[in-house]
């Protein structure tokens, strides 16, 4: 089967930071100094990839609490405003540190930092996503607009497909996104049935268990506007040596509409500003 082309190739899921899940990290052994953002720039052309949107890692630690969330706000907000190819940046509040310190912080997101998203990893953050608490912050980050982008990764239950339900159900107005949902082959029939009762769940594509091609069947039964590209992938050290997803959604028998929603019009519709940004890439890169 051919490999098809797209306009824009946008990658909704690209954590900054350290991965840290239990297994020894790797690290630059080559002894030179590495920019992150020109790392960055290399993955993404490395894999034909436009843009992205940025989000820290969420196993960093806590020892003072607020502060060092506030901290990895800020790193996240500066490092979007170094290229313009990190079309969105997410922030992240943490539920154990209390409404009111969360709401301040969300306040700070918006207004002085400018990010575009908040993001949740609840594993690392110490509660299920159904957690009385989530409830509360998805509603204050739906009242400033922002979208919620929370991990579904098959491996815990306190990213349990159940919980997105409850979360969809009680806030209808939330734009949730759920990242890695097609993680395992059993999980995707709970995805499924996700969207068949939610509309305001979207999905990305990141970590897609591929057998049965299960990206095919969701775009058929539910449309590509619920769809969006994601990786899951860390820029140094990159995650993968192939961006499988990336091939497998080339490789379908979608039509070039859905495979343009897929890629970047999904996202620009959760994100507006979006548009206009890669129509800047396209000029930018018209007068190279």
């Amino acid at each position: 089967m051919t490999r098809r082309t797209v306009r824009h190739i946008v990658d909704t899921h690209h954590h900054v930071g350290t991965l840290s899940i239990g297994a020894a990290e790797e690290r630059n052994t080559s002894g030179a100094p590495r920019d992150p953002v020109d790392t960055h720039h290399a993955m993404l052309d490395r894999f034909g990839m436009t843009a992205c949107a940025v989000m820290p890692g969420l196993q960093y630690e806590r020892p003072y609490g607020i502060v060092n969330t506030r901290e990895v706000n800020d790193a996240i907000a500066a490092y979007r405003d170094r290229s313009p190819r990190f079309l969105a940046a997410l922030g992240t509040v943490e539920p154990l540190h209390g409404l009111a310190l969360c709401r301040e912080e969300l306040d700070r997101m918006t207004g002085e930092l400018g990010l575009d998203g908040v993001v949740w990893h609840t594993r690392y953050q110490g509660v299920a996503v159904s957690d009385r608490r989530m409830h509360a912050l998805v509603d204050e980050a739906t009242a400033r607009g922002l979208p919620c982008y929370i991990h579904m990764f098959a491996e815990s239950n306190l990213e349990a497909p159940w919980m997105f339900a409850d979360l969809a159900r009680n806030h209808p107005d939330a734009t949730i996104v759920a990242l890695d949902g097609f993680s395992a082959s059993t999980q995707i029939q709970y995805v499924m049935d996700l969207a068949d009762r939610f509309d305001n769940i979207l999905f990305d594509t990141a970590i897609c268990f591929p057998l049965l091609r299960p990206l095919d069947t969701f775009v058929s039964r539910f449309g590509s506007e619920r769809l969006m590209f994601g990786t899951d992938s860390y820029a140094d050290p990159v995650s993968y040596n192939v961006p499988a997803v990336l091939e497998e959604l080339l490789a379908s028998e979608m039509d070039a509409e859905h495979l343009e929603n897929v890629f970047w019009r999904t996202f620009c519709r959760v994100f507006p500003a979006a548009d206009k940004a890669l129509q800047a890439l396209d000029t930018s890169e018209e007068n190279h």
